[in-house]
């Protein structure tokens, strides 16, 4: 079975004046500069079952890297279409079921893709935070807010 499921990014308190965007198949969509505020990336995924595992396994245009360590890219700075921009980084927000191995965050398990999958007022959403502990903005594996993925209100 195979289900489509809309999807949120929000990068929490992120550098004031930096470009932000998410990366589809190579192409940047909403592209945002940051005023401080949280900005949010709305977007829809295909899940099926992994081959091996059975597991949830995350495609479509903005999934990234293998069914065992799917991830999706945040762009930022010049990466981000902005090419005054002293940062050129990419933000990886992680889906894979028990990986990387360092982040400890929550499973997205089957019966959270159903209940996103069959309530139109539902969305699986993570969180990060936009600005690392040297001001710059927050880039490479990130570790997510609220102990992963979890379901919230549109």
């Amino acid at each position: 079975m195979e289900y489509k499921i809309p999807m949120r990014i929000v990068v929490v308190s992120p550098p004031i004046g930096v470009n932000f965007a998410l990366e589809n198949n190579g192409t940047l969509v909403s592209v945002t500069q940051s005023t401080g505020e949280d900005i949010t990336f709305d977007f829809d995924a295909l899940v099926k079952p992994q081959r091996n595992t059975g597991v949830p396994n995350f495609t479509g245009a903005f999934a990234r890297g293998t069914p065992s360590k799917r991830f999706f890219y945040v762009n930022i700075g010049e990466l981000a279409g902005q090419p005054d921009c002293e940062w050129c980084r990419r933000a990886k927000i992680w889906i894979s079921t028990g990986y990387p191995k360092s982040l400890r965050q929550e499973e997205v398990t089957w019966d959270m893709v159903k209940e996103v999958s069959e309530n139109p007022n539902k969305v699986l959403m993570a969180r990060y935070m936009g600005t690392d502990k040297y001001g710059g903005p927050s880039c490479a594996t990130t570790e997510l807010i609220d102990g992963g993925w979890i379901i919230a209100d549109r």
